[in-house]
């Protein structure tokens, strides 16, 4: 017997490296064009049919909108801790998150990751002290995040002197799923037995500076860009 294989709209066009320009042209029964393509499992001949009338980009990545994306929710805690107190410390901080972003555009989201992803990622955030002239690691990154938009949420523990004991900030998989969405590379000039000259190098710069803005875009902008360097550093707690 045949082995029929379905797939999202969504798988499909990741497959096919093809990216559908309007979603509201997929057509479903369901009624939810958007739930439909990144839900509903249909066969590749059903998958073409409905990609007949909707305009679509070849070779191009296709995207997801914001509530379909996976989320985790990253934690920055201080090293010198027990591990049961870290995660802890990083428990308060999510339920303050929680009622922080309560009634605003990022409830949704927050929700979504409650309800459907729930992972969490406990890091080593080094230091903590919360003196201006002696900032601990852990207060400069919280001002680090801050500085670059992203939305966070602090925990200070009064039986610690209300010392900053945890940061967290919900991250969506452009930061980490690297598979899906590859680190940016320079494109580069080789050398043969002379340098290339200025103007060559020049064109080179600027095409990279457009291709990485292309990429900043794909991967949700500046502030994704941001995380995917500072998370470079950090290690689980």
């Amino acid at each position: 017997m045949e082995n029929i294989v379905t797939k999202t709209g969504y798988e499909w066009c990741v497959e096919a490296n093809i990216r559908l320009l309007k979603l509201h042209q997929w057509e479903t029964p369901l009624g939810d064009f958007e739930e439909s393509y990144y839900k509903e499992k249909i066969t590749d001949k059903t998958f073409y049919e409905r990609l007949e009338d909707c305009d679509v980009k070849p070779n191009s990545q296709p995207r997801k909108t914001e509530m379909y994306l996976e989320y985790r929710m990253y934690g920055l805690v201080p090293y010198n801790i027990s591990p049961i107190q870290q995660a802890i410390q990083f428990g308060h901080a999510v339920v303050d998150y929680s009622r922080t972003i309560s009634e605003t555009p990022y409830e949704k989201i927050y929700n979504k990751w409650a309800d459907e992803d729930k992972t969490f990622i406990i890091l080593n955030g080094g230091t903590t002290n919360n003196k201006p002239e002696n900032f601990g690691t852990l207060n400069k990154h919280l001002i680090s995040l801050r500085e670059n938009s992203v939305i966070v949420k602090e925990f200070n523990e009064p039986d610690l002197g209300d010392q900053l004991t945890a940061v967290v900030f919900l991250v969506d998989e452009r930061v980490f799923n690297k598979e899906l969405y590859p680190d940016f590379i320079e494109e580069k000039l080789p050398w043969s037995k002379k340098k290339p000259s200025e103007k060559q190098l020049s064109e080179l710069d600027a095409k990279n500076k457009v291709n990485y803005e292309h990429w900043v875009e794909k991967i949700g902008g500046s502030k994704n860009a941001f995380l995917r360097d500072f998370l470079k550093s950090f290690r689980l707690a």
